[in-house]
């Protein structure tokens, strides 16, 4: 893209985007493209979640200064790694049309560098609001969600540098918490056993498509390395209950199903949710048959994987990460939401309970989508980002543009009479078609707001007015770009 392109998108984009807080407004209410099921009254869901994750901000949420850090218990002011990755996540799904938790966002990823050791990864525990390298180490399971709620954050905010700081940030966690052959370690300064709840499969596909440079890594090497230990893992007992501790090869530890475990559930389903992994429903059909075989008020923790017996935690750390082992089959409908009305009778709880309520909820209530397939596609690198935005009430902006020649996508167009041919291209929105008015070659692209490419929706000659239509593609703010042999035009527009 030439520099007089790039000069006119940073100015569009300041102006033309101010108006919209963020590109996927919560409630999303998605059913995951059909993959499984997700609660039936997901309205009344959503609701709940909203009322749950105010207590969380109000409650767990503390601010100082630039930083911010979820509070692990009451009044003790102290605060744990995954507690960051927790909020960060959170910031972006809840952020909706009238309140962006950007800010809140972005002080919690100050806070996790600010408070990262010689590795570039945060130190797992801090006494206070006041983030330095207190050689406490790091712990992998935050990496995990960090590393994915940035690059969230880029298609919800609408910023490339999430991306860029979540390429770096991976470089790191492939170095040191990963082995050569692709299983996890627990942290960057111990690798004497493994956790299955720090296997997180859906992120490590995410991953792969911003660090590029470790695709195949991400891709296959730490994916079949870690899902065949949780696949031992799940094989050692018929309720497939997951242990908190297993070794190299999957081999349970403890023979719990405890704190630790409990998150493992929830990651699996989010492969299958975004991704329909095969391998991820196995488990979780195998678990959901034991879950299902108890009320959602008799669930206690910990747990026994024999599932001889319970303890006496009935809290949403057991009640909801279970529950989304009961996503994968219809018949289990009925059981799905008895479980989420259970975690929500609970209340507000404590850190984690309170934690695993939102997580698990905002999963299986559909309001947890995978953004970077939701709207586009994460650019290699923001060195090549395509054109991004112009407002919709601002003229359009053009320049000469470069002549590039992907494959059209001309399955939605509809050509019109050409009672007025336009001497430049002339664009407009009517609902979800777009109609563009020019004679002659052009070439018609939609990109997303970090300028990801989301469809060529035209590439060939026109001769006169065409319809587009915008079917399939979900609500946020997009930007068309019209490209001629003289000029290229650039148009935002929003998708209801």
């Amino acid at each position: 893209m030439n520099c007089l392109v790039k000069m006119g998108l940073a100015g569009l984009f300041a102006f033309g985007l101010s108006e919209a807080a963020v590109n996927f407004p919560f409630p999303q209410n998605s059913n995951y493209g059909g993959n499984g099921v997700v609660l039936s009254n997901q309205a009344e869901a959503s609701t709940q979640l909203k009322k749950a994750f105010e207590f969380y901000l109000t409650d767990k949420y503390k601010e100082s200064g630039n930083y911010a850090a979820i509070e692990k218990d009451k009044g003790g002011n102290n605060y744990v790694s995954e507690g960051t990755g927790y909020g960060m996540l959170m910031m972006v799904y809840f952020s909706d049309n009238t309140t962006s938790y950007q800010a809140q966002f972005d002080k919690l990823w100050a806070f996790y560098k600010a408070g990262s050791n010689q590795h570039g990864l945060m130190n797992w525990s801090f006494g206070g609001l006041n983030p330095y390298d207190n050689k406490a180490n790091a712990a992998t399971d935050a990496e995990m969600d960090v590393a994915a709620a940035l690059i969230m954050a880029s298609y919800q905010f609408g910023d490339e540098k999430y991306l860029d700081e979540a390429r770096t940030l991976l470089k790191n966690v492939k170095q040191y918490e990963f082995e050569d052959k692709g299983l996890h370690k627990p942290g960057d300064a111990w690798n004497d056993k493994k956790n299955p709840s720090y296997i997180a499969p859906a992120y490590y596909r995410l991953f792969a498509e911003v660090d590029k440079d470790n695709a195949e890594f991400w891709n296959t090497t730490a994916m079949n390395a870690n899902y065949a230990l949780l696949e031992t893992n799940s094989a050692e007992y018929s309720t497939g209950l997951f242990d908190n501790w297993s070794d190299a090869s999957g081999k349970g530890l403890d023979k719990y199903y405890g704190y630790d475990a409990a998150r493992t559930p929830w990651r699996l389903a989010q492969d299958f949710y975004w991704f329909g992994e095969s391998k991820a429903k196995t488990m979780l059909d195998k678990l959901g048959t034991w879950v299902s075989g108890y009320a959602a008020s008799a669930m206690k923790g910990t747990i026994e994987r024999s599932g001889s017996t319970m303890w006496n935690d009935h809290n949403s750390t057991f009640v909801a990460t279970l529950m989304t082992s009961l996503v994968t089959d219809a018949s289990r409908q009925s059981k799905l939401d008895e479980y989420w009305n259970e975690a929500v009778s609970l209340g507000d709880e404590a850190y984690f309970e309170q934690s695993m309520k939102v997580l698990c909820g905002l999963l299986v209530s559909g309001n947890m989508p995978n953004l970077m397939t939701a709207g586009s596609q994460p650019p290699a690198s923001s060195s090549s980002v395509p054109p991004t935005s112009s407002s919709g009430t601002e003229p359009p902006t053009s320049s000469s543009g470069p002549n590039v020649n992907p494959e059209s996508s001309s399955s939605e167009i509809t050509a019109l009479p050409a009672a007025h041919v336009a001497a430049a291209p002339a664009v407009s929105m009517h609902g979800r078609t777009l109609q563009v008015n020019y004679a002659g070659h052009v070439r018609v692209d939609l990109f997303g707001v970090t300028g990801a490419a989301v469809k060529t929706l035209w590439n060939g000659n026109a001769t006169g007015s065409m319809e587009l239509a915008l079917q399939g593609i979900p609500a946020g703010i997009y930007v068309v770009r019209v490209q001629t042999a003289t000029s290229t035009m650039l148009q935002k527009i929003r998708l209801q």
